[in-house]
């Protein structure tokens, strides 16, 4: 088996977010974040930003594009409307950065930092009268349940129960869709598609092997959802979670995959060479440009073992030798 631990540790680092990546998004929604909770009326609602999304359950990769903040009002009328809230927070934050830089969305509110290459979503939320959840504008205009703090706590919990390799395990899969995919479906539904791999037997020998396992855990589970079975949303149980995506993508995805498993399976079985070299293909470039999977320092970049002579000063034979020695 190709277990690749030194490959594996460097594909694990070569999938995380930059230093200046995390600097700026950290910047970028703390000053949000501080405006929102200056605003008057807002602070009247009793307004608390929290951080949700990949980011909050550091499942992000290189290149971060989106940091979600959630603004809870636990003192907003349900007299309000989505739309009228959404408003309002256009109304804020476009005092603060004009026009250009915030477009409201079905579901929140997007602030641009073009400097930094990323963006801000705002998604306000107003306690569920029939649940313990939340609930969030939907893009029907109406109200939304949903529990992000608790698939955080989850997620959590999930990557304790793996001694640290399920975040790690969740972003290598979130590169390899970036790699294989195209934008639908999203890095969400990957991420809940490996959470339930992760609540089933995976084999966890050696990260090669989880990863391995993973892949083929969740191209199964896109076929099924490539046939319209909904997948559940370990949050909330009894609900589904949404996923943006055409019958057609669903497919593509489910297609891909499959393909890619068979590939790891493979390669997993393989020798060091052949196996690093099939794992960087399914892996890919991360944001820098930079290759994830590195080859071993005994393998060509094509796979194949370097011919390396064993001949050094002293020795009585070489690898094709007889012997004989000039006299």
């Amino acid at each position: 088996m190709a277990d690749l631990v030194l490959q594996f540790a460097r594909a694990k680092s070569n999938v995380e977010a930059s230093e200046q990546d995390r600097s700026n998004a950290s910047s970028a929604h703390q000053e949000v974040r501080a405006y929102l909770e200056a605003d008057e009326t807002l602070a009247s609602y009793g307004i608390d930003t929290v951080l949700i999304g990949s980011y909050k359950r550091h499942v992000s990769i290189s290149g971060i594009k989106d940091v979600d903040v959630l603004s809870k009002l636990p003192k907003l009328s349900h007299d309000v409307e989505p739309k009228q809230l959404l408003g309002y927070f256009v109304k804020v934050l476009r005092e603060v950065y004009g026009d250009e830089r915030v477009q409201a969305q079905s579901r929140s509110v997007k602030v641009g930092f073009p400097a930094f290459g990323l963006a801000v979503d705002v998604v306000p939320a107003r306690p569920s009268q029939t649940s313990s959840y939340i609930e969030i504008p939907d893009r029907s205009g109406g109200w939304q349940q949903t529990n992000p703090e608790g698939l955080t706590e989850l997620a959590t919990a999930m990557n304790n129960s793996y001694g640290g390799e399920y975040v790690p395990l969740v972003k290598l899969i979130r590169q390899t869709r970036r790699t294989h995919l195209g934008k639908r479906p999203g890095g969400f539904c990957f991420e809940i598609l490996t959470y339930h791999a992760a609540q089933g037997e995976l084999d966890r020998r050696c990260v090669a092997a989880l990863f391995t396992s993973a892949l083929a855990s969740i191209a199964e589970r896109l076929r099924l959802a490539a046939a319209g079975v909904a997948v559940p949303d370990p949050s909330m149980p009894g609900k589904a979670i949404e996923i943006r995506a055409t019958e057609a993508q669903m497919r593509q995805a489910a297609d891909s995959f499959a393909d890619l498993a068979s590939q790891a399976a493979a390669a997993l079985a393989a020798g060091k060479c052949p196996a690093a070299k099939a794992y960087r293909e399914i892996l890919g470039r991360n944001a820098e440009g930079v290759w994830v999977m590195e080859m071993p320092a005994g393998c060509n970049e094509d796979g194949t073992p370097k011919n390396v002579s064993n001949i050094t000063a002293g020795d009585r034979t070489v690898p094709a030798g007889d012997r004989r020695f000039a006299r």
